[in-house]
């Protein structure tokens, strides 16, 4: 039997929260956005520079030209992954309605999938333990980030206003079960 390790990466920047919190991110949605000409739409039409992006999970954060702010993660050529508040995922879908018969594009909104944010000086190595990840990069562009899938969870680790933050990315029933399991760790639920 072979051993496939998930490499997960962490944020040589920022400030890591003394207590150690998870909190659900109601007002985040989540748009997979896939098609042939994505890439061309992101860089062309958003003016997104995907040049770093060049092993899937390696995301970038920015904001659009109305100061909405998204993170973007690349799955391949043709699939991305946006999280992202209600007003910037209705800025993008406006974008993409306009566009839709210019390129090969379609944008997904998942409403079956839950957010929530993990913070504080355990938390890296509390995902690394819970979700059977193995440390391998870190990151030290402010605006990068990086996610990756674990199970049923979709994990990320990115910057906020200069602090270390962590996403759990699941349907809403497994994002619960983790929900009890941190906070049975030691987690203060917000």
């Amino acid at each position: 039997m072979t051993f496939s390790p998930i490499i997960f990466a962490k944020h040589r920047q920022g400030a890591v929260p003394a207590e150690n919190a998870y909190s659900a991110l109601a007002g985040q949605v989540v748009l997979d956005f896939s098609g042939f000409e994505t890439t061309p739409f992101l860089n062309q039409e958003l003016g997104i520079n995907l040049n770093k992006l060049i092993a899937p999970g390696l995301g970038i954060q920015g904001s659009f030209a109305n100061g909405h702010r998204y993170a973007v993660y690349y799955f391949s050529e043709t699939a991305y992954r946006f999280i992202l508040d209600q007003d910037a995922a209705q800025t993008l879908q406006a974008l993409v309605d306009q566009h839709e018969q210019d390129y090969d594009i379609e944008l997904m909104r998942r409403d079956d999938l839950a957010i929530a944010q993990l913070s504080g000086a355990a938390a890296f190595e509390s995902l690394l333990t819970h979700f059977s990840l193995t440390p391998g990069l870190g990151i030290s562009d402010l605006q990068a980030c990086y996610g990756k899938q674990s199970g049923d969870v979709f994990i990320t680790t990115l910057l906020q206003d200069g602090v270390q933050q962590h996403q759990l990315i699941a349907q809403p029933e497994p994002l619960l079960l983790w929900q009890k399991k941190l906070g049975d760790a030691g987690f203060c639920i917000n």
